[in-house]
């Protein structure tokens, strides 16, 4: 049988009690007998869920880090990871101006800072294989025009706008491709993983894919890429969007969409 990346939503903005919910991902990854922690959540969600869970956070050594932005590193100050990967920029101080809205801080938290400080410091620069058949993209090429999903600013006045150059995604050898927030964009990031990795024909979208304030033309052209390269379901979560999520299960009626929970497990039929 071929072997399977399996993931297991342990933190998103929806959560099956007795988990918690929170503004946030972060998914646990087994390949190979081997688990990886994709994100970290706020901070608020990562510990209750995984001692839910029956989960010791000394089984997430390993912490793979998609970009900086808190809703993604808040729990790294709860762990202790012997290996941690990141994409240059991570650190970097970041806000959101939203119209009609506070100023918010986005930077990776102090406590996080000090973490990434700790064990085997992986700066991930290039596309980069980390194990057998599990590859990191790095920073990801910005050929396609989609925005980075909201207005960011590398300053609180607004005045340097911030592309989230760090973000990078996860791609397993069965065609499995795992996401933070996508802020480069799903149609650059398949490009990329195509153009790098050819051979793997990317099948199952797991993330956030920062649609829910997308034009209706840019939900348009991704529902166009993701039919045109052959994606066989979305697992769509965190920063998506309910309406964009409605939109695309109407718009790809070949393609499973699912919206699921905190608690849910990918695929359901090699959980643990």
């Amino acid at each position: 049988m071929k072997e399977r990346l399996a993931v297991t939503i342990l933190v998103d903005n929806r959560a099956a009690p007795p988990l918690v919910a929170e503004h946030g991902l972060a998914l646990l990854l087994q390949w190979r007998k081997e688990w990886f922690l994709f994100d970290t959540g706020a901070g608020g969600a990562l510990l209750p869920n995984l001692a839910q869970m029956r989960i010791t956070p000394e089984t997430v050594s390993r912490v793979v880090l998609s970009h900086g932005h808190n809703d993604h590193t808040g729990g790294l100050r709860d762990l202790v990871p012997d290996e941690i990967w990141f994409a240059p920029g991570i650190a970097v101080p970041r806000w959101s101006r939203h119209p009609g809205q506070p100023v918010r801080e986005l930077s990776l938290p102090e406590a996080g800072r000090d973490t990434l400080r700790q064990g085997r410091r992986h700066e991930v620069r290039d596309f980069t294989e980390i194990r057998p058949g599990l590859f990191l993209t790095g920073p990801i090429p910005r050929n396609s025009g989609e925005d980075c999903g909201g207005p960011f600013f590398l300053d609180p006045d607004g005045l340097q706008p911030d592309r989230i150059a760090d973000e990078q995604a996860l791609l397993a050898a069965d065609g499995t491709l795992v996401q933070g927030c996508c802020h480069a964009g799903i149609i650059n990031t398949l490009a990329y993983c195509r153009a790098r990795r050819p051979d793997i024909p990317v099948r199952t979208v797991i993330g956030g894919l920062h649609l829910r304030h997308a034009a209706p033309e840019r939900l348009a052209q991704t529902a166009a890429a993701i039919r045109r390269y052959g994606i066989q379901t979305l697992v769509l979560l965190h920063c998506t969007g309910e309406d964009s999520a409605r939109f695309l299960r109407q718009a790809l009626p070949d393609t499973t969409v699912l919206m699921p929970e905190a608690g849910a497990k990918f695929p359901p039929e090699t959980a643990n």
